[in-house]
């Protein structure tokens, strides 16, 4: 009996840890007065794809060798995501990189926005562009000017680059 426990139990835990998507990409938009915030969080091994133009799929790096790769993740990070507007591509304030919680690598992007700009906007990542057509896409959560959260949406290959929902 204790043999089926303990087989049972490892079973368990060996499905959890192959749930985990490597191409999972998460993307957290907040339009502010002044700027515009956005977090762009994915797995080790797929932020280690997305720096290298012909990507090794499934290297993984050790969290304690993190800042062996922080400069390739802020190299890379304006060629993974973009916001635009009706004059083009919005200009990066400020760049920064870090694991998050479970150590999935999290790239934080500051973009310039005039308040009394209203022009409406678009989000592109072409992030996705580094990676296989097999439907890897990027969940996108998204709070607009006035404050309002929308209902999360994915990008996919097809097609990169998307309006954002306006109020």
């Amino acid at each position: 009996m204790t043999r089926f426990f303990l087989l049972s139990l490892s079973l368990l835990f060996c499905c959890s840890a192959f749930s985990h998507d490597t191409f999972e990409i998460t993307l957290e938009i907040q339009v502010r007065r002044n700027r515009i915030d956005a977090e762009l969080e994915m797995s080790r091994s797929t932020a280690v794809a997305s720096t290298d133009p012909q990507p090794s799929n499934g290297v993984l790096f050790e969290p304690s060798a993190f800042p062996e790769w922080k400069s390739k993740f802020l190299e890379a990070a304006p060629e993974l995501i973009q916001i635009l507007n009706t004059e083009g591509e919005m200009l990066i304030q400020t760049l920064d990189t870090r694991l998050g919680r479970e150590d999935d690598v999290v790239i934080n992007y500051t973009f310039e926005r005039n308040r009394d700009d209203l022009s409406a906007l678009s989000l592109a990542a072409p992030i996705l562009n580094r990676f296989p057509p097999d439907g890897y896409g990027v969940r996108v959560t998204y709070r607009d000017a006035s404050g309002r959260w929308h209902p999360p949406f994915m990008i996919f290959v097809d097609k990169t680059t998307v309006s954002l929902p306006t109020s």
